[in-house]
This record gives structure tokens, sequence and C-alpha cells, in this order.
């Protein structure tokens, strides 16, 4: 009889090895280069259902109801819904409306008791990262994209 010498590994060692590499490069993927992303998603998700609850509120107030991006300040609100939120300095803030409803440094976006908008976009940038949150002007309709 040869003594048997254990001098590797089987392949079930090495299969179960790589199995838990793989799932903890996937949770340092996530924690390292995430952040960011889920930041920036994150504050657009809180913008589109800022705009969607200022629609409701001109729908169910019967009176137009605007939600005003600031760009001095990197804030944006609405009065009759009651709230600002500011932004993070870190992110970067194009707006894009109609003309007649920019004064100066500010924009807004108007929604109308029929539910439909003066439409427009606010995209979020940073670290070469951007989300897109339009708002459609015939319905109203808010989405995001990135």
């Amino acid at each position: 009889m040869h003594p048997t010498s254990n001098k590797g590994f089987t392949l079930l060692e090495l299969l179960v090895v790589i199995t838990l590499l793989a799932f903890m490069s996937t949770l340092v993927g996530v924690n390292l280069g995430g952040g960011d992303r889920a930041d920036l998603e994150s504050i657009a998700r809180t913008l589109v259902t800022d705009l969607r609850y200022v629609r409701s509120k001109a729908m169910v107030g019967n009176a137009d109801t605007a939600l005003v991006v600031d760009l001095t300040d990197g804030i944006y609100y609405s009065n009759a819904a009651d709230f600002d939120r500011a932004l993070p300095e870190s992110i970067a803030v194009e707006l894009t409306v109609d003309l007649r409803d920019i004064d100066g440094r500010r924009g807004r976006i108007l929604f109308y008791p029929d539910g439909s908008s003066s439409g427009g976009s606010v995209r979020l940038s940073r670290n070469g990262r951007s989300v897109e949150v339009t708002t459609a002007w015939l319905n109203g309709y808010v989405s995001m994209q990135e």
C-alpha cells in the first residue's frame, strides 16, 4: 500500500474559495465605486417624487403650481407644496425650461390643474455621471433617465 499524500486542493475546495472571492469583490465594488452613483440617483429620485407631489397639488388644488430651481443657491422649492431642498455643492445642475419660465438664474416647471405642465428637465451631474429628470409638457409625466 502506498501512503496517501495531501499535496493539493480538491476541486470542491477551489470552487468554494473562488465563490467567496467573487462574492467579496462584489461587495467591495459596490462600496467603493457605487457610492457616488447611488447618491446621485437618490437625489434624483427625491426630485422625481417632489415633482410628482407638486403636480398632484396642482390637480387637487385646481391651481397652477410650480417647482422652482434656483441655480445660484443650489436649491429647489415649491411654496404651494411647502418644501425646499438644498442640493449638494458637489452636484452640477442644468435646467432646461421654456424661456417664459426663467427669471435670472431661477427656472420653474409649472403644473396645471388638468395634470399637464410647462415641461422641462433637470440634469444632475457629478464625477462624469449624470441623471436627468424630465417632465413631459403634454401630460405632466415625470421620469428619470441615466
